[in-house]
């Protein structure tokens, strides 16, 4: 089950992916968001992730970074065919997801998605487009 938001405690951030939407988008939205804290980004390039945040732990496994247990939420931004995996190892580890657009590749992923995350106690399950966010209830 997904652990309840509190307001005192800063949610701890994995970004899985650091290529041009995590580098560009997710990482500074993170990095700038009051109660928001980076600890974890799974990437293929630890110098590029280590020159902008030297004291997040750096992993070159997505999955492994899904499930970290110093992790409240999960941000993907990987390639589109990795995302219903990803999300889901997340939502299953307890975890809140946010998910790049496209969301998922096929409307029977979204809808699996969805569900998996409604059953773990998921209030809202959102995707993001254009900058704008959008709830899929």
């Amino acid at each position: 089950m997904t652990k309840p938001l509190t307001a005192h405690a800063p949610l701890r951030a994995a970004l899985l992916g650091y290529g041009f939407a995590g580098k560009v988008f997710h990482a500074p939205l993170v990095r700038t968001v009051e109660g928001l804290t980076l600890r974890v980004v799974a990437s293929s390039r630890p110098d590029d992730v280590r020159a902008e945040f030297p004291n997040v732990e750096i992993m070159p496994s997505a999955f492994d970074a899904a499930t970290h247990p110093d992790v409240d939420l999960v941000v993907v931004a990987t390639p589109n065919e990795t995302h219903v995996p990803l999300a889901e190892a997340a939502l299953r580890a307890g975890k809140h997801v946010i998910v790049d657009k496209p969301f998922t590749v096929t409307l029977a992923e979204a809808r699996s998605l969805v569900a998996l995350a409604s059953g773990g106690g998921c209030s809202r399950c959102y995707t993001t487009a254009d900058g704008t966010v959008t709830s899929l209830r």
